[in-house]
């Protein structure tokens, strides 16, 4: 009887051992695995360009953030604090107005952590010209010089300003009552010349003057026209933005490369809104026809 009781415990407490441990791994089981919940890269960078990108911190031509293509927005924390993977590389400098001189070794500098709001890895540059504001590393990208309205003849600027606002107002964008009839104005604009097409990149926008509530529409149009002619542009690339005048993001023109290995010409472009910055980047896929094909994540430190 003795031994039949001992053998019934034993019985017992395997039993009991045996369904902790089931219950164990069942609970572990059930939990999601940790790769589920980590999201996914940013995708359609062009490779072509590079690993990384500079952009000026404008206070200073020695200051850089290190733009990383791949970080979205779902992962731009994971970047707070650390270091760009930068070492050894050099950069080519571009601006509006082409290359600037020299290629330009840079250092990595730990970013601060300790604000509440997402920003860039950092790097410094030794020597850099100002003005420059977009890096590429060296080798990947040529200059494409952008000449401004701004720079025009008084006669050639009112012939571009009218040409731009007849090709806004054949735009098939959605009827917005808010807008209509108001004159088209050109806030910046930027031509250049791509083998025998003539491209044109503008902000065209109009705006309603109410004291109590602004409001803006802002046309941001990649246009092309045989070179040498005059007239409309046709468009080749458009997006629309409006809203509060405050508020609603403007894209500014930094720079434009021809791609190295592909020869394809890209635009970046910085899309600012009130409280950040995210970067973007669209490409000529062929005659008359533009697409943006990458952004950043959003920034806004």
């Amino acid at each position: 009887m003795r031994l039949l009781r001992a053998g019934l415990l034993a019985l017992v407490v395997l039993a009991c051992r045996d369904k902790g441990q089931g219950a164990g791994d069942s609970s572990r089981g059930s939990l999601p695995p940790v790769t589920a919940s980590v999201p996914g890269g940013n995708p359609n960078w062009d490779v072509d360009a590079g690993p990384v990108m500079l952009v000026s911190m404008g206070n200073s031509a020695d200051s850089a953030a290190v733009i990383l293509p791949d970080v979205s927005d779902s992962t731009i924390g994971s970047v707070q604090g650390t270091a760009a993977p930068i070492r050894g590389l050099v950069f080519d400098l571009f601006g509006r107005a082409g290359k600037f001189d020299g290629s330009k070794a840079v250092a990595a500098i730990r970013s601060d952590s300790t604000h509440d709001c997402y920003a860039w890895p950092l790097a410094g540059l030794r020597g850099a010209n100002p003005g420059w504001r977009v890096g590429l590393t060296s080798g990947h990208a040529q200059a494409i010089k952008l000449d401004s309205i701004e720079a025009l003849t008084s006669v050639d600027s009112a012939s571009l300003a009218a040409s731009l606002a007849r090709t806004a107002a054949t735009l098939p964008i959605a009827s917005d009552p808010t807008f209509t009839g108001l004159p088209f104005r050109v806030r910046s604009a930027y031509t250049f010349r791509l083998d025998s097409v003539e491209v044109v990149i503008a902000d065209v926008v109009r705006s309603v003057n109410e004291e109590a509530n602004p409001r803006i529409e802002h046309l941001f149009i990649i246009g092309e026209r045989p070179a040498g002619t005059t007239g409309k542009y046709t468009p080749a690339y458009y997006s629309r933005m409006a809203g509060a005048e405050e508020t609603t993001p403007t894209s500014e023109v930094l720079a434009a490369v021809r791609i190295e290995s592909s020869r394809t010409p890209a635009i970046v472009v910085n899309i600012e809104n009130d409280d950040g910055q995210q970067l973007g980047l669209i490409e000529r896929a062929a005659p008359g026809q533009w697409r943006s094909v990458w952004r950043s994540a959003y920034t806004d430190c």
